[in-house]
């Protein structure tokens, strides 16, 4: 990214957010639905030992890879698709991970969670008719 293009991070952030699920197989509907329940983009500092290792390896990950950069584009899917295969430690899974696989059971869980939803909001209106 050039230097203004950082007054609009946000806004390129959330695109590289809907590309990379784009390019894991997603569609429009999920990835919205993803977008409603996740709520506004909040910007926190990245703190602590572990946090920051993580990046570093991320990093050291993205630059073994032997796939050229795409000039002008922000988004690089190739890079997307590799990242995620590393296992590595996330909030809400123990041990080492496949991020791929953690976000797969994240949207599961969300899904199902909305169907729940869904047939309770039926069955209440069942009920009162």
């Amino acid at each position: 990214m050039d230097g203004s293009a950082w007054n609009h991070y946000r806004e390129h952030f959330l695109e590289g957010l809907e590309q990379a699920m784009e390019s894991e197989g997603y569609g429009r509907e999920e990835i919205h639905a993803y977008l409603e329940q996740a709520g506004g983009i909040r910007v926190t500092k990245t703190h602590g030992r572990r946090s920051v290792a993580g990046l570093n390896q991320m990093d050291n990950c993205l630059w073994k890879i032997p796939a050229l950069v795409k000039k002008g584009q922000l988004f690089q899917p190739v890079h997307c698709h590799e990242v995620n295969r590393e296992r590595c430690r996330m909030a809400g899974y123990e041990g080492y991970q496949y991020p791929v696989q953690c976000f797969k059971a994240d949207m599961e869980r969300m899904v199902a969670g909305r169907q729940d939803e869904l047939a309770s909001f039926y069955d209440t209106i069942l009920q009162q008719s």
